[in-house]
């Protein structure tokens, strides 16, 4: 971001035309309508982007138009519609991205109007529209489709959906032809309606937004209102309150619900493919497991995007951080910009009272002053200078506004690969315009996941829940089967032959060894010999290669084929489990494996305190829908976009030495992953780096039939064997037959992933949590249920007057809105008031981005060696929060000292030892003792609200108070913590 301060925000549709020779002027259509409807059920959501453009022009037509927008990463764009006049329609199909190019131009140089839509090579959140042959006069509407995964929003323990609103600036050079495009003179604003419905047995308690502010209306969606439908908790609609909102920062919605995290797994079959069938698993973890004890390494960005705000909460969660690393760990900090530094330059050292005093000193000093953000080296460094014998939780704290994604997700996939596992990357998102994609993307590669705040949120509580993941034990070894029934045709079978089956499981590992053509399976026929002289040979013309595989696109005719696996699953390496996160786990099973009713999927694991198993209840959705391929199909392609796959572990069965097909094809490799993409890609029509939506205008046909053109990869050619056809062809080629593994039941699991004991309700397989209620969910759902089974509402208006003006709306106090409309107010709301300088509820205000550039010979700044072993407090211009200053207070191993400041924290300045034990009975050996009790008693009365951003520190305060109440004997010691901490709370 700091090196191109000139680049705006990249927004409005335009077109170019030639001044001169010299200059070429951009000219931006008048934009009438810009708005976004969205559907949430359960954790995924179908959301419509619409934008509304007119050709001002009564005369002239425009050659061509582009529009740069942004997407949340990961989502699956999966429908691209172009309207001129509101009678012509054209729609998307998805094509490899150089066919579908060819296949645009083509049309254009026809004098049709057709369209384009891309996603830009090196940004995944970042696409282009392209319409070309524009009539004079027309208005022009652009409907985008994507499909979203929802991620788990740590901070409230609910689901957490992003609309991003602006294609940010970001540190280094521009992809394509993004560079070039000024800022747009003006903005019209965006319309966003947001439906929310949950599964059965799962309830809304709340939805609020910390970006913008929104009306909330709990009991039904924007369409049942209207029409009338019953109300319940399971529905609701969030709008924004004043109808529009600039394209300056992204929306953010958080709905609360109860039992979210319930582990669910849904079975869709396809609309169109016959046979073909999606599984999608989900679930939010709940299992204790000892927590380890790593080398910890915080990588913090200290450019000059980072300025202001950014960089005191940024200060803040680093304060919490380093006063929650547990006893006996090893820890460091690296402050990157444009170069980067190591607190400690010769490596980590263990967490004691000195360390921690040369930490606090350096925190207090930072500051945005480091330039650019080039974080790839410092990442590096970072794994590089790890201890092998340890396992490394590096977590980064970045605005995330970089361009090479690409290169830095390479090596953190090679080093996390090379470390075995032993390293894992954390992200965190800092600010409005953090990149999703790199955030995200980063801490895929790395085994982690990413957390983002904006700047008008709290970070504590996410970073406190985020290091709690961090010291969770490696786990590197799960998997995924799928369980059948077992076959209860009594017309067939007896009871006893009955009693004798065994349930079928399929393994996902089986489906590995693919079956690669060659010579051997051509048939043994005589080849006539060919003439070395042929007199009517014309040199000039190729020959054509008759086993050329042209399916999909020439580019690809010449590549080894490969067959699509029997069980693809996505992610292919199943990610570490974490308490908070919502971990979803993909299969799409081909036409060729068992075509039976799944009966469960099992989880399985292990751990050095035992095996982990969880087997999940499967519910077959009636409707056959897309909506899971798709995002199975997208998370697919995602992986193989970053380096990662089932392709990367395929093996070819007929080669004796069992190769790894990287390994065997070297060269081709790379080819075949792009192609194995754009497989998945225009046989689900879902878009990617590879491929892309062409919509084109067909005269020849009437609307009906260009809507209902169905893609040829869809065609259904399942009975044909690979044996028998060779090559590749799309959906036409053959398949391998997976191995079935038959084993009896395991009854007794040591550690179970999801502890039922410790859910809010009973949870069986006959729960409304399994089953939902739904008719989305049920199993016994009437017919027409889906996910997904009816299209978003239109865009309907819930906007209620504010009583501050527009101007002031920073400065509102805005609860979140719990059942029914009612209003909160609570200080964990979504919108903090004026006076705290918040919004949020956070300690981000609004001050203007520093971008102070170092002088040359200048960097960072001197570490103090001094041996003082007082206490460093941090430096800051306002008061500091009650958390804040005891943070400020507390020793490394987690006890505070009797000291004035600290009582008038506590709000207990005349408080003394005498009269704690003359008042309230209690004595100790020492003040230390006290004071840590004391404080300890105040979090929990106080500061209850903030459990999330104190529960580590609490935790590390009754460890050492434990340990001192264990080595004491004197008669009247309080026998336990608890006990201590209860006669406590009656001095507060």
């Amino acid at each position: 971001m700091f090196g191109h301060p000139s680049h705006g925000h990249v927004t409005g549709l335009y077109y170019t035309e030639a001044v001169n020779s010299w200059t070429i002027q951009r000219h931006y259509l008048p934009q009438l309508e810009l708005s976004v409807s969205t559907h949430i059920v359960g954790s995924s959501s179908r959301t419509t982007l619409t934008q509304t453009f007119v050709n001002p022009s009564a005369e002239k037509s425009i050659p061509e138009l582009r529009y740069t927008f942004p997407l949340y990463d990961g989502v699956s764009v999966v429908g691209f519609v172009c309207t001129i006049n509101e009678d012509r329609v054209i729609r998307g199909v998805v094509k490899e991205r150089y066919e579908a190019r060819k296949q645009y131009q083509e049309a254009i140089d026809r004098g049709e109007t057709a369209g384009l839509l891309e996603q830009l090579p090196n940004a995944s959140d970042v696409f282009t529209t392209t319409v070309g042959n524009v009539p004079a006069g027309a208005s022009l509407k652009v409907e985008v489709t994507y499909l979203g995964e929802l991620k788990n929003d740590a901070g409230v323990d609910g689901i957490r959906y992003t609309i991003p609103t602006s294609v940010a600036p970001r540190y280094g050079d521009f992809p394509g032809t993004l560079l070039d495009a000024p800022q747009a003179v003006a903005k019209s604003g965006i319309q966003i309606t947001v439906d929310v419905e949950t599964p059965g047995g799962s309830n809304i308690k709340s939805i609020q937004s910390p970006s913008h502010p929104i009306s909330v209306t709990i009991g039904h969606t924007s369409s049942g209102a209207a029409a009338g439908t019953d109300m319940s908790l399971q529905k609701a609609s969030a709008t924004l309150a004043l109808g529009t909102a600039e394209l300056a920062q992204d929306f953010i919605l958080q709905v609360v619900a109860t039992n979210t995290g319930n582990p669910i797994a849904l079975l869709e079959t396809h609309t169109d493919i016959p046979h073909q069938r999606a599984l999608m698993a989900t679930l939010v973890p709940k299992f204790n497991l000892p927590s380890t004890r790593p080398e910890i390494v915080f990588v913090c960005d200290r450019s000059g995007s980072m300025g202001g705000a950014r960089i005191e909460g940024l200060k803040s969660a680093l304060r919490i951080f380093l006063k929650s690393i547990p006893v006996g760990a090893k820890f460091n900090i690296c402050s990157f910009g444009s170069t980067f530094e190591f607190l400690f330059s010769d490596g980590s050292r263990s967490y004691d009272h000195e360390s921690l005093r040369l930490a606090m000193d350096y925190v207090s000093r930072m500051d945005a002053d480091l330039g650019g953000t080039e974080m790839y080296q410092p990442l590096e460094a970072a794994f590089e200078k790890r201890y092998n014998d340890m396992d490394l939780e590096v977590f980064l704290l970045t605005d995330g506004e970089i361009w090479n994604q690409e290169h830095l997700f390479t090596m953190i996939n090679k080093k996390v690969s090379e470390s075995q596992g032993a390293i894992r990357l954390f992200t965190l998102g800092i600010g409005n315009d953090v990149s999703h994609a790199l955030i995200e993307g980063a801490a895929r590669a790395g085994n982690g996941f990413a957390q983002s705040v904006t700047d008008s949120e709290k970070m504590n509580a996410k970073v406190v829940r985020m290091l709690k993941a961090g010291l969770t034990p490696h786990i590197k070894d799960y998997t995924l089967e799928i369980k059948y029934a077992k076959d209860s045709d009594a017309g067939a079978k007896t009871t006893d032959e009955e009693m004798d089956d065994f349930e079928i499981v399929e393994k996902v590992s089986d489906a590995l060894a693919i079956r690669l053509a060659d010579g051997a399976d051509k048939p043994n026929e005589p080849v006539k010999p060919i003439s070395l002289f042929d007199a009517s040979v014309d040199l000039d013309i190729e020959m054509p290669d008759a086993d050329a595989d042209l399916s999909l696109g020439e580019k690809f005719s010449h590549v080894p084929p490969v067959p699509e696996p029997t069980i693809l699953q996505a992610p292919f390496t199943i990610p570490p489990l974490y308490p908070f996160i919502r971990t979803s786990v993909y299969l799409l099973l081909s036409p060729s494996t068992a075509q039976k009713t799944p009966k469960s999927v099992i989880l399985r694991a292990t751990s050095a305190h035992g095996p982990l198993e969880l087997e999940i209840p499967v519910a077959v959705l009636e409707e056959k829908g897309q909506t899971i391929h798709q995002l199975a199909a997208r998370k697919a392609v995602q992986e193989l976009e970053e380096g990662r796959g089932w392709i990367y572990h395929a093996t070819d069965s007929s080669d004796p030495d069992q190769k790894l097909l990287k390994d065997k094809y070297e060269g081709r490799f790379s080819d075949m992953v792009e192609r194995e993409a754009v497989r998945l890609g225009v046989t689900f029509q879902v878009g990617s780096k590879w491929c892309s939506y062409v919509a084109v205008e067909e005269k020849d046909r009437t609307e009906h039939e260009v809507n209902q053109r169905v893609p040829e990869a869809a065609s259904d050619k399942s009975s044909e064997s690979f044996e028998s056809k060779p090559v590749v062809r799309s959906r036409r080629m053959g398949r391998f037959s997976a191995r079935l593994a038959s084993s009896p039941t395991e009854n007794v699991v040591e550690t179970c992933f999801f502890d039922t004991q410790r859910m809010p309700a009973p949870f069986s397989p006959a729960s409304p949590s399994y089953f939902p209620a739904s008719p989305s969910y049920s199993p016994a759902s009437p017919p027409g249920s889906a996910l997904f089974s009816v299209n978003p509402a239109p865009l309907a208006d819930h906007s209620r007057p504010m009583a501050s003006p527009p101007g002031q709306i920073k400065a509102a106090r805005m609860g979140s809105i719990t059942a029914f409309g009612a209003t909160s107010n609570s200080p964990g709301t979504a919108f903090g008031n004026a006076a705290s300088n918040s919004f949020g509820g956070g300690r981000f205000g609004a001050p203007a981005i520093s971008r102070r550039i170092p002088e040359a010979h200048h960097f960072g700044f001197p570490v103090s060696n001094s041996s003082d072993s007082a206490q460093v407090e941090p430096e800051t211009a306002t008061p500091l929060e009650p958390l804040e200053a005891l943070v400020s207070l507390q020793h490394f191993d987690g006890s505070w000292s009797w000291t004035e400041k600290l009582l008038d924290i506590l709000g207990q300045s005349q408080l003394t030892e005498e009269k704690v034990e003359e008042c309230y009975g209690v004595s100790m050996p020492n003040t230390d003792m006290l004071a840590t009790a004391l404080v300890l008693a105040y979090l929990e009365a106080k500061l209850v609200e903030e459990r999330d951003e104190w529960e580590m520190l609490a935790d590390k305060a009754r460890e050492w108070l434990k340990s001192e109440l264990t080595k004491s004997s004197e008669k009247g010691v309080v026998s336990s913590v608890e006990e201590l901490v209860e006669k406590l709370k009656a001095c507060l």
